[in-house]
């Protein structure tokens, strides 16, 4: 018996959406160099992209396809391909590199794109065959992280490890949850995890995080603010 490989569907594994999540997007320009972090504001990010008057932005590489990697010479050749693409599109870009903060990781040469739009962008990290990308869709410098395809949903062995390694007030918590949110909740910074499984330990008057475990923006402003709205909008919010 034969499996169709066109119909395997690929994943990304919450353990790679974390690596994404805590890495480094470097943007090197005239100034010294600015530090992108997935769901922080950028301030330096808002004054580059009205500079140059777009309203978005895209931080793209062409280097190991699907996190898998390749020798340098094969990286570079994919990353030309890349800028031609993006002149072919007339879309104006700053190099930058990706890095790994833990330094498990090469640093991956990258391009902040300039008022691509989503499609442009969703179509050459299909073309390069990334896992990701950073996303900036508004003047506000919220950076996101775009994903290509579906979240892996964890063993349950893997659940279960994962579970038991949390702080013993948090399991009861964590075993409430579906695999679908629990896979998400394995993808963010462990400083985010308690937040997110206890709404008891919130800060209603602290502006964080600015993004849900599944990587949507809820928007800038404190906790309190984002309960106010969802009450104004008629939501009922929910844990």
């Amino acid at each position: 018996m034969t499996t169709d490989t066109n119909s395997i569907i690929h994943q990304v594994s919450p353990q790679l959406i974390k690596a994404y999540r805590q890495a480094s997007y470097v943007v090197f320009g005239d100034d010294p160099e600015i530090v992108l972090k997935v769901g922080k504001v950028s301030p330096e990010l808002v004054t580059i992209m009205k500079n140059n008057n777009v309203s978005c932005a895209a931080f793209l590489t062409a280097y190991n396809p699907h996190s898998q990697q390749l020798e340098l010479t094969v990286n570079e050749q994919s990353q030309a391909k890349l800028f031609r693409e993006l002149q072919s599109l007339k879309i104006n870009y700053l190099p930058g590199e990706g890095r790994d903060d833990l330094g498990e990781w090469l640093a991956e040469s990258s391009v902040l794109a300039l008022g691509i739009n989503l499609q442009n962008a969703e179509m050459l990290a299909e073309k390069f065959k990334q896992n990701a990308f950073v996303w900036i869709n508004n003047l506000d410098g919220l950076v996101s992280l775009r994903l290509c395809h579906p979240i892996a949903i964890p063993t349950l062995k893997e659940i279960n490890q994962w579970i038991t390694e949390l702080p013993q007030e948090l399991q009861d918590f964590a075993k409430l949850i579906s695999y679908l949110e629990l896979a998400w909740l394995m993808s963010v910074p462990e400083h985010e995890v308690e937040h997110w499984l206890n709404s008891e330990t919130w800060d209603l008057n602290a502006p964080w995080p600015l993004a849900r475990p599944d990587g949507s923006a809820m928007g800038v402003g404190t906790e309190l603010d984002r309960v106010f709205r969802l009450i104004q909008a008629g939501v009922q919010r929910y844990n």
